[in-house]
């Protein structure tokens, strides 16, 4: 998530906009963009290379699963905590405490003295997203509205922005000194990152005492839309996504270095991703947007099941940025639809629906990465083609009714 301008697939001048918006935003919402960049940093260290340094400690492919379905359960059971919290005691403090929760996961990763004791720091990782519902309502509450996908494009492109460095660095860390000096590294950027969370103010947020229930989202057409069809996307990224580094250390002979340098990568696409279809979702629509996620993620699988050069790689680790772009616009698509639901618990709802998917695609995952190395890449392009196609399908059967699979700009 660094905020440069390198140019590793051509022009760069996509993130233009992005960078842009990144003045636009007001006083708070930049110190939690460089919040998200410092954070950004810490996570970054570590992060590609963790699967990796789970098989070094003797984890199988189908242990790292289960490491990463283990943090997903996590994530998925703190949403709704999470949403209350922020109901009971404001949007900034529920924010601010759960980011200090970060610094203790490399102190987790840091003391393991063998792969069974990683599935701590994966737990304690989980719980660092209990804040998503305050977040993204603090995000939302202050950004117009129709700057809002945009503005979440932004806060959540930053993140990746900063990942571009951070791999690069911990790999050639991880290299000379060990995995543990890299861990320890992390712990100091994140309480950085806590620290300058810590200065936002809050923003008024009362939510509705108008009575809802679950039935009362799923009745909303645009909302029960948006969960169909990230079910699907969420699931097929979760296949394989974790497994892109370990692909290509024990297929291709990587070393962390040179997995640095993909994951360095993998961000750069990310970041420019997300930036230009943030910003073409708020111009163009949700679909336009998302398009050109799906198409990134069937181009990056291709690439990484026949390339056989470092370039081909590089190229594949670019396009499947998209794994993480894909998360990032459903955060910013999703608000609008929240009829008649207070922020968080919207944000709540969706995240724990979201983690259906995620821990079932994590599981599969280690179990088809066990069977062939190959076999989550091609899941992965197989399903983005089926949801292009779809998208396809839905623009010209019309997209006022409900044959669209996901809604236009606007649209209910």
């Amino acid at each position: 998530m660094q905020m440069c301008h390198v140019d590793t697939m051509g022009s760069a001048q996509p993130l233009s906009p992005g960078v842009a918006s990144v003045f636009d935003l007001d006083r708070d919402l930049k110190l939690m963009a460089l919040a998200v960049l410092f954070y950004a940093f810490a996570l970054g260290l570590y992060l590609r290379l963790l699967s990796t340094f789970a098989l070094n400690l003797g984890a199988s492919g189908f242990h790292v699963g289960l490491m990463n379905a283990t943090m997903l359960v996590v994530v998925m059971l703190s949403a709704a905590p999470g949403a209350w919290a922020a109901q009971r005691f404001q949007l900034k403090p529920v924010i601010v405490a759960v980011w200090w929760v970060g610094a203790l996961i490399p102190l987790c990763f840091m003391l393991a003295p063998s792969w069974p004791w990683l599935f701590v720091g994966y737990a304690v990782s989980g719980m660092a997203f209990a804040n998503n519902p305050a977040m993204k309502s603090y995000i939302f509450l202050k950004s117009e509205p129709a700057r809002a996908a945009r503005n979440f494009a932004v806060l959540y492109g930053v993140y990746p922005l900063g990942l571009t460095v951070a791999p690069l660095l911990g790999g050639l860390a991880a290299d000379r000194l060990g995995m543990r000096t890299v861990f320890a590294a992390s712990i100091v950027l994140y309480v950085l990152s806590a620290t300058t969370a810590s200065l936002i103010r809050d923003t008024p947020y009362h939510a509705s005492d108008t009575p809802w229930t679950l039935a009362t989202l799923w009745n909303t057409q645009r909302f029960r839309r948006y969960v169909i069809f990230f079910f699907i996307g969420y699931f097929a990224v979760y296949l394989g996504q974790d497994f892109v580094n370990p692909f290509l250390a024990q297929v291709h002979n990587q070393s962390f270095l040179a997995l640095g340098v993909y994951s360095s990568l993998t961000a750069v696409g990310t970041t420019l991703l997300t930036f230009a279809m943030g910003r073409l979702t708020d111009t163009r629509g949700p679909r336009a947007g998302m398009t050109g996620v799906l198409a990134a993620l069937v181009l990056g699988s291709i690439v990484l099941l026949i390339g056989s050069s470092t370039v081909a790689w590089g190229v594949a680790a670019f396009a499947l940025g998209a794994c993480d772009a894909l998360r990032y616009l459903a955060n910013g698509m999703v608000g609008a639809s929240f009829r008649g639901v207070p922020l968080a618990w919207g944000y709540a709802v969706f995240d724990t629906a979201m983690g259906v998917p995620m821990i079932l695609g994590a599981v599969f995952g280690g179990l088809l990465y066990r069977y062939s190395a190959d076999a989550p890449f091609i899941v992965i392009g197989s399903v983005a083609a089926v949801l292009l196609l779809l998208l396809a399908v839905a623009d010209k059967t019309g997209d006022a009714g409900e044959g669209g699979a996901i809604p236009t700009a606007g649209e209910d």
